[in-house]
Parts: C-alpha cells; sequence; structure tokens
C-alpha cells in the first residue's frame, strides 16, 4: 500500500526537528577533528550548489571572522574554471547527499594534490574519509531545510577550531533561537492571509544575510512552484533591478543589523515610493553575530515557502515529479 504523504509533510516535520538536529550536531567533536585537515591553510575555498553554495556563503563570512581568507564558489565554477591553485589552499566542500556531479569532480579535482580538504554531507552520503562530516539524515522532502541548517552549525564549529571568532559563546544558543523561530510559523501563516507573493516576490539581504534572502528566494520556488522569486544583494538591487519591481509587488527585506542595515532602510524607502508590499523578517537578536543569525533567520523563511505552497494547493514535496513535463525535463540532465 502507498504511503500516506499529506501535501509538505514531509517538508514541516524536517523543518520542526531543526532545534533538536542542531543540538546533537553542536554535542559531538567531529567538525574540530576534521578542521584540523585545514589548520595550515593560507585560504580556503567553500564550494557547492544551490541551498549549499548558500550555505557556502555563509561560511565565507564566518571563516573571515575567526582571522581567515575565504572564497565561496560554486561547485560548477570550481571544477571547470578552478582559482589558480596555491601549495596551502583549502577546500570545504558542501553537498547534501554527496552525489552532485560537479561537486565530486571539484572534491576530486582538488583532492588529487592535496589533502587540505573537508566536506560536509549528510548521514548516508556516498561520500566517505577522514575530511568527511555529518549533518542530518537525508531529508524526504527535496526541498531542504535542516541540512542547510546542520551545515552551517558545522561550518561555524569549523571556524571556531581555526581561529578566535568574537561569536564563539553565542554557539550554544542557536538551537534555542531555532526553536523560537521555529515556534513563529502560526504567525506567518497568518501574516500570508492577505499578501499576493506571486507572480514574483524579491528577497533583499546584505553581508551575509545575502545568502539568506538567495535561500528565501530558492525555498519559496521550489516548494511553491508557481511563484517566480529572485533573491538580491541590498547594494546590487539598486543597480537595475529596482526598475523591474511594479506596485504591489511583495518585497522580502531581512533585517538583521550590521553594516548592511542603513542601506537595507535606504532600499525599503525606495520600495515605499514605488509602492511595492514591503515584508521584513528576523527572528535573532540583536545580540547574536551577524555570522551567525542566517542559521535563524532562515527558518521563517522556510515557514514562509511551507505555508504559501499550502495557500496555493501545491505539494512541497512533489517537485513536480508527478507532472509529465517536468519529469521530462529533469530526465535531459544529471545533476
Amino acid at each position: 500500500m502507498a504511503e500516506q504523504h499529506d501535501p509538505g509533510a514531509y517538508l514541516k516535520a524536517t523543518l520542526e526537528s531543526q532545534p533538536a538536529e542542531l543540538t546533537r550536531l553542536l554535542s559531538d567533536d567531529s567538525a574540530d577533528r576534521a578542521a584540523s585537515r585545514l589548520r595550515d591553510c593560507s585560504r580556503i575555498f567553500l564550494v557547492g550548489t544551490g541551498t549549499s553554495f548558500h550555505g557556502a556563503l555563509v561560511g565565507q563570512f564566518m571563516l573571515r571572522s575567526a582571522g581567515l581568507e575565504a572564497w565561496a564558489v560554486r561547485a560548477f565554477e570550481f571544477a571547470n574554471y578552478p582559482p589558480a591553485r596555491h601549495d596551502r589552499d583549502g577546500l570545504i566542500l558542501l553537498s547534501h547527499r554527496g552525489s552532485k556531479r560537479f561537486s565530486r569532480d571539484a572534491l576530486e579535482g582538488f583532492a588529487q594534490g592535496s589533502k587540505r580538504w573537508v566536506v560536509i554531507t549528510g548521514e548516508g552520503s556516498a561520500m566517505e574519509g577522514e575530511g568527511v562530516i555529518r549533518t542530518v539524515a537525508q531529508e524526504k522532502s527535496p526541498v531542504h531545510t535542516a541540512s542547510h541548517t546542520g551545515a552551517m552549525v558545522r561550518l561555524a564549529q569549523v571556524a571556531a577550531a581555526l581561529g578566535q571568532p568574537a561569536w564563539v559563546e553565542q554557539l550554544s544558543d542557536i538551537p534555542g533561537l531555532v526553536q523560537a523561530a521555529v515556534g513563529s510559523g502560526d504567525a506567518i501563516a497568518a501574516g500570508l492571509r492577505d499578501v499576493e507573493l506571486g507572480p514574483v516576490a524579491h528577497f533583499v539581504g546584505g553581508g551575509p544575510a545575502r545568502a539568506t534572502a538567495y535561500e528565501g528566494a530558492l525555498k519559496l520556488r521550489e516548494a511553491t512552484h508557481l511563484i517566480s522569486a529572485e533573491g538580491h544583494d541590498v547594494e546590487g538591487i539598486l543597480h537595475g533591478p529596482l526598475v523591474s519591481i511594479q506596485r504591489g509587488q511583495t518585497v522580502v527585506l531581512i533585517t538583521q543589523p550590521g553594516p548592511a542595515l542603513e542601506r537595507l532602510k535606504e532600499v525599503a524607502a525606495a520600495l515605499g515610493e514605488i509602492g511595492a508590499r514591503v515584508l521584513t523578517f528576523r527572528a535573532a537578536p540583536d545580540e547574536l553575530d551577524e555570522v551567525l543569525a542566517p542559521i535563524v533567520n532562515v527558518v521563517p523563511l522556510q515557514w514562509l515557502a511551507y505555508h504559501a505552497s499550502r495557500k496555493l494547493g501545491v505539494d512541497a514535496d512533489s517537485f513536480r515529479r508527478d507532472e509529465p513535463a517536468y519529469a521530462a525535463a529533469q530526465s535531459k540532465f544529471t545533476l
């Protein structure tokens, strides 16, 4: 008998599991042990695709705050257009399942000449070795949530093991803050009742929150299927994209305190003149360091995607595999 499944149930259950999963990850030292492979690196590349690239962007800021030179690069580009290699370069690869073609190519190409690599991946992943750090069980929903927050926590552990970031004592607060964000689901559902997200929604953030904006847009696209969404960095939206935003369109701002906040206020003022509908999201408290805030601030955007899918009558867990045209489209390439 086929498994009974309520639309979006896998996404919802995994979203709600995040506080417990992060508590578990913070209780072991596997990231500390793996980080020793990167101890003498002069610079570190963080590589991933999609949500994993968004995690890499956050990790870039975490490592920089620990005094390291770090750069986030998409896996396709790192594998096919790699940067000039230095002897003391290091690599952190993020991959939920460890099976993506260009993620594996990126690692294999780097590992041919160096052991200074770490992989952050899910339990049951195809990737093995001393440098592999596990996060959470493979998610049933294709709209990844816990694997993303888990990967960001692992990145924070690596950064803390390699340097002396000012935020290290705040890491233990993360599960409780994520629990509070998970508890905001009903409020977000209520706030969506009179909001028209389609046909295009925009997400904007600056600094580490740029990754949160990108991830919020991706989750909305993946979960709802019927809404297009774009993520923007706070400065980039002013250099062209602003003129394409129409009166009444929804723009989500990630209003995390930090150097980007004043510029974000100017974006909000400009959007007000256009007549766009501006929603502000931030779950992290002011005192949480800006580089850790994406772990918390992404959770309300995960809820936004889930509740938008329910409002539209879409099964967020389907990824349109039940629609012949989309199933055929996905047969034309290998991820």
